[in-house]
């Protein structure tokens, strides 16, 4: 919205006078709009005078090389999660599973809900590790107990610590041991657990 600047040099008291029945109600038809026009330009030098004080105080923001090495980590660390196993929806595993009629969708998400198994979060749906689920597409037996053992973790962080190598399981990593050594992987779970405990 261009900013309009005028000045009338006329004496309100004379105005008043000339003012005939029909130039009083097109002025009133007028206000509300001229008053909506002025609230806008006001609301607007209100955001350009707080985004110059934001600017003034916080100084330009830059890229630093340790953000950039961050920002490299991060992105493979979400590949090697994508591309360690399979990742189905909740659809795909209920149909795997064979659960049959009724709400297999809904028996899915109860078994997360139960802390059975856990999901990555992905727009607007869950997508399920296939390292997580048994031949029959069930959750895993080990799942229960190591996802109570690491409560409280986001999907995200449990996708990046299965796919992770793990100093305890000797540089192997979680999801590779969990049909053949279910056990010791809930001894590296308790150990991550109380690390984490001892360092806070």
């Amino acid at each position: 919205m261009k900013n309009l600047s005028f000045h009338v040099d006329l004496d309100p008291r004379q105005i008043s006078h000339e003012l005939t029945e029909k130039d009083i109600q097109e002025v009133q038809e007028v206000l509300p709009d001229l008053l909506t026009a002025v609230l806008a330009v006001r609301y607007e030098r209100r955001l350009a005078a707080l985004e110059t004080l934001v600017e003034l105080f916080a100084g330009r923001a830059e890229i630093t090389p340790a953000d950039s090495a961050q920002a490299r980590m991060e992105g493979r660390a979400r590949s090697a999660i994508q591309e360690g196993t399979d990742w189905y929806t909740a659809q795909q595993v209920a149909e795997f599973a064979k659960l049959g009629p009724g709400n297999p969708i809904g028996s899915v998400s109860r078994w997360k809900a139960q802390g059975r198994v856990f999901a990555l979060r992905q727009g607007n749906r869950d997508l399920y590790p296939r390292y997580a689920l048994g031949i029959d597409f069930h959750p895993l037996p080990a799942m229960k107990d190591l996802l109570r053992v690491l409560d409280k973790r986001s999907g995200e962080w449990l996708a990046t610590w299965f796919e992770s190598t793990n100093g305890f399981l000797g540089g192997k990593r979680p999801r590779e041991l969990l049909l053949s050594d279910p056990a010791r992987v809930l001894e590296a779970a308790k150990d991550e657990v109380e690390s984490r405990e001892f360092a806070s």
